[in-house]
């Protein structure tokens, strides 16, 4: 173990630990998207819902051995009917949710077609399946890959075309790191064409967009009318509604199948009645004006952060601070704009520590972590932050790659003098 911390620091990649947090500055690292984690008026609803509720601690048992009441099947209802889904199962976690849907449902003689950047839960769910043999990875975002790989799935086993065998197709909404896009409609057109309507299931994750995207923040999905083709959805509440758990809404059959079958859900105790009522309040709150205020806001502050910080790197070399330039996927409104933004530089350790000393709460994320080329400090905006705490970040970015630029002058000056 001590080697395998010590590889770690000769990579220099971070050593994590977990710390007392000294934050002093504005949250531009976290993935609160819609700025609930400290809102009062949320804080209030959850107290009263709370305080009207006959029970509110755990439940003592997993949800087939005791620990199923009706107050989670009534969200399981409530989710159901809100993303518009034939059925609803809920988890304690997304890794929870993924690794027991990707363990258990996939059959003998079925296949995965997964982009390269799912998440590990995913990949970890993948790797004790029954198909973990038959995983056809395409280039992340590529829809020319996605076809390609499809094409020669099909052809590797012709099950999937007489009706024997399930293609199943692992993509996310957005992906954490980069911030970017599926292109889910290109995703669905394929997977349309190629495959026997009987022979085809898409899941999409939607960790990063649930609430943040789509009408009352049903995520992108529904904002691209696509959820009558897209057979299961995975919705998280850690990030955009400010609490823990995940929902899978999906077929009345793969509910059934996962709860006898899913090891994750079935040995896992069930989630507290205090968090039902935290996750109703969250739900309650996002539904009303309050949410489309938040949903417009960070779209707002994201496309504000996005100009003012092209503007100042105009000037700076890649090699210290450059963005990704990736275009929005075919099928995508053009105002929908990504709140997680990586800024790549060559020094992402050195860039955070830097930040870090300045209050903010960043982690240089190096090779091999990400591949080379890609080092990053990624940036998070949210619903409340404000203009003037964007327009700070980026002073003290450009702040930072003077400095770098300043020490590499005066290093190059030193070699030329000790040469005279």
């Amino acid at each position: 173990m001590n080697n395998a911390i010590e590889t770690r620091r000769k990579h220099q990649v971070p050593i994590l630990e977990l710390t007392k947090p000294a934050k002093t500055g504005p949250d531009l690292h976290s993935n609160d998207f819609l700025s609930l984690c400290d809102d009062q008026d949320l804080r209030k609803l959850f107290l009263e819902k709370l305080h009207n509720s006959p029970r509110v601690f755990g439940v003592a048992g997993s949800r087939i051995l005791g620990g199923n009441s009706s107050d989670h099947l009534d969200f399981e209802l409530r989710m159901a009917r809100f993303f518009e889904a034939p059925a609803a199962l809920l988890f304690n976690s997304g890794y929870d949710a993924n690794v027991a849907f990707w363990h258990s449902v996939p059959q003998d003689g079925d296949i995965i077609v997964l982009d390269e950047l799912v998440h590990a839960s995913s990949r970890d769910g993948m790797a004790i399946s029954r198909a973990s043999n038959s995983l056809y990875t395409f280039t992340h975002n590529s829809p020319e890959s996605f076809e390609e790989c499809v094409l020669r799935a099909l052809k590797e086993h012709p099950s999937i075309s007489r009706g024997k065998n399930t293609l199943f197709v692992a993509a996310e909404a957005t992906y954490s790191m980069d911030g970017d896009f599926a292109p889910l409609p290109d995703i669905v057109r394929v997977v349309e064409k190629y495959v026997p309507k009987e022979s085809a299931h898409i899941l999409v994750d939607e960790a990063h967009s649930t609430g943040v995207f789509g009408p009352q923040g049903r995520g992108l999905v529904h904002l691209l009318g696509l959820q009558d083709r897209v057979h299961t959805v995975l919705h998280t509440f850690g990030k955009g509604r400010a609490l823990t758990g995940a929902v899978f809404l999906t077929t009345p059959l793969i509910r059934r199948y996962i709860i006898n079958y899913g090891r994750p859900f079935i040995y896992t105790t069930a989630l507290p009645i205090a968090l039902i009522c935290g996750l109703n309040a969250s739900f309650d709150y996002l539904e009303g004006p309050v949410g489309d205020y938040r949903r417009s806001e960070l779209r707002r502050l994201c496309k504000y952060f996005r100009g003012v910080l092209e503007e100042a790197l105009r000037h700076i070399p890649s090699s210290l601070l450059s963005l990704h330039d990736t275009p929005l996927p075919a099928g995508y409104p053009s105002d929908v704009v990504s709140p997680i933004t990586p800024i790549l530089t060559d020094y992402p350790n050195h860039l955070s520590d830097f930040l870090n000393s300045l209050g903010y709460e960043t982690l240089g994320i190096p090779y091999p972590a990400v591949p080379k080329g890609e080092e990053r400090v990624r940036i998070s905006v949210h619903a409340l932050n404000t203009e003037e705490e964007l327009e700070t970040l980026v002073a003290r970015l450009i702040q930072w790659a003077t400095m770098m630029q300043t020490a590499a002058t005066n290093v190059h000056s030193g070699l030329v003098q000790s040469r005279l």
